[in-house]
């Protein structure tokens, strides 16, 4: 299977349940979610794919080492799930806010997203070197 549709899976499964567990719990609540606000949760994967091109080249060019790979495409991938999920937690603790609900989901979507992607960066050059070391 091609890694980035295996990552994308591991993606699916966490951020589709906290998702909609917020969804579930922001109705009880009075607070309704657009359509638009559901695809946000997908920009920390966007982030997670955009940064391991950046390090090792494509997601097929990570290193061939199993634990390597298999940390990186599902460990990562289901970490970045979490926090995608976590992207619509802000709407239920600002509802009573004067600012677009929208405006919330994109302004949580992009901190959570560049946070992701620093702390992704640090872990991902440490796994390069590491996999540089053992390859020589």
């Amino acid at each position: 299977m091609n890694d980035y549709l295996t990552s994308l899976l591991f993606y699916l499964v966490p951020a589709n349940m906290i998702a909609i567990t917020i969804m579930f719990l922001g109705r009880r609540k009075n607070v309704h979610f657009h359509f638009i606000e559901y695809l946000f949760i997908y920009l920390p994967w966007v982030g997670f794919i955009a940064l391991t091109v950046v390090i090792f080249g494509s997601l097929d060019a990570v290193p061939s080492m199993p634990v390597i790979k298999i940390f990186l495409l599902i460990l990562q991938s289901i970490g970045a799930g979490v926090m995608g999920g976590a992207i619509l937690m802000p709407r239920l603790v600002m509802r009573d806010s004067e600012m677009h609900p929208i405006a919330i989901t994109a302004i949580s979507a992009t901190l959570i997203t560049v946070l992701y992607v620093k702390f992704r960066m640090m872990l991902f050059i440490m796994v390069e070197g590491l996999s540089s070391a053992v390859d020589s």
